[in-house]
């Protein structure tokens, strides 16, 4: 996964995180880049995932990736929970399932589409 797709993915966490505090009355999740206890580290490993996630063919329903960091005990999990057609490009539906250190866990659904450079992104 490109730098640029890493970037796109973690600002919509963060404007999703500060979407759904606005509208839940909720400490928004993710201060600037990185959510509540996240290291820069465990960023890394959750964007990897991701990666990994998005290139594994072919994408079904179901397919997970997991990420843990040893040094801050953070883990999570992203799991496909549909594929389909959108605007001509291959889409899944994936859950990210965070837990930090400060709780609680967090889950947030994105649509990733695959352009036609082969390139995964978050579909606005």
């Amino acid at each position: 996964m490109k730098l640029r797709s890493l970037h796109r993915l973690s600002v919509a966490l963060a404007a999703y995180g500060f979407l759904s505090a606005a509208a839940q009355g909720q400490v928004i999740p993710f201060q600037g880049n990185f959510g509540p206890g996240l290291s820069p580290e465990d960023n890394r490993l959750l964007f990897e995932s991701v990666a990994r996630l998005n290139a594994a063919e072919p994408s079904r329903v179901g397919r997970s990736d997991t990420w843990s960091s040893p040094q801050t005990k953070s883990h999570g999990s992203s799991t496909i929970l549909k594929v389909f057609q959108s605007d001509g490009m291959e889409c899944h539906l994936v859950r990210h399932h965070i837990v930090a250190v400060r709780p609680p866990p967090r889950n947030y659904r994105f649509t990733w589409c695959r352009t036609a450079s082969g390139e995964w992104k978050i579909k606005s």
